[in-house]
């Protein structure tokens, strides 16, 4: 972005493009064969020099482009239209895989990446209980979620068949989550969707009667399908 160029890198556009094309060149000099250039700041750079930048470092050898909203400043419909519009406009962009990199400083990491991915983004950068830098990242167990839930139906337009999946087995989120939140001492939020010890917890009376009913009439999963025995 112009702010990070001037403020903290204090270097012309003109010499960060030719900084990343060294670093991308340098990369595959030792053999990397899969090398991911990651422009900071992205969702408040300018579009144009984007594209300039980003079809530079593919020139050079950059296989994977990871676009991060780092500061958390997109709304879902601008970042999806980002990644669209990257695709449409880098020249080599038919032979990289787009990812995301989304901060949750307005709470709309997870939407953020689930756009992107909706508009052509193929690797979705996250963390377990969405841990990370100030507000957190995109969480891995909404993403991993939502994707098992609605990959199949929910992401036609995109490039591609439309029917998004990961390779994760969603019955180890929950172990994993509380190993992480032991190890780092960083314990999630009652809240936390998929996670959160209210999660699967139902208070209200008229919640309760439909749980006796059918589980379905208030989860759309089940605790078991995420590992919470």
């Amino acid at each position: 972005s112009p702010i990070h160029m001037k403020d903290k890198l204090k270097k012309t556009p003109d010499e960060v493009v030719e900084i990343a094309v060294k670093a991308v060149t340098f990369a595959r000099s030792l053999g990397c064969v899969d090398v991911e250039f990651s422009p900071e700041d992205a969702g408040r750079s300018d579009p144009e020099f984007l594209y300039r930048i980003l079809g530079e470092v593919i020139k050079v050898g950059a296989t994977t482009l990871n676009i991060p909203d780092t500061t958390g400043w997109n709304m879902p419909w601008e970042f999806g239209d980002l990644i669209r519009d990257l695709r449409e406009n880098v020249e080599g962009a038919e032979n990289v895989v787009f990812s995301t990199h989304c901060q949750n400083d307005l709470g709309l990491s997870t939407a953020n990446s689930l756009s992107g991915a909706l508009n052509g983004a193929r690797q979705l950068e996250c963390t377990i209980n969405g841990i990370g830098e100030r507000a957190g990242n995109a969480s891995l167990e909404e993403i991993c979620m939502s994707l098992a839930l609605k990959g199949d139906t929910h992401f036609s337009g995109g490039p591609g068949t439309g029917r998004l999946y990961t390779s994760l087995n969603p019955v180890h989120i929950t172990p994993t989550s509380k190993m992480v939140s032991e190890y780092t001492g960083m314990a999630c939020q009652p809240h936390k969707a998929i996670v959160g010890a209210n999660a699967f917890q139902h208070e209200s009376g008229i919640h309760q009667d439909g749980m006796i009913k059918n589980k379905s009439t208030y989860e759309i999963m089940s605790p078991e399908s995420i590992g919470l025995m």
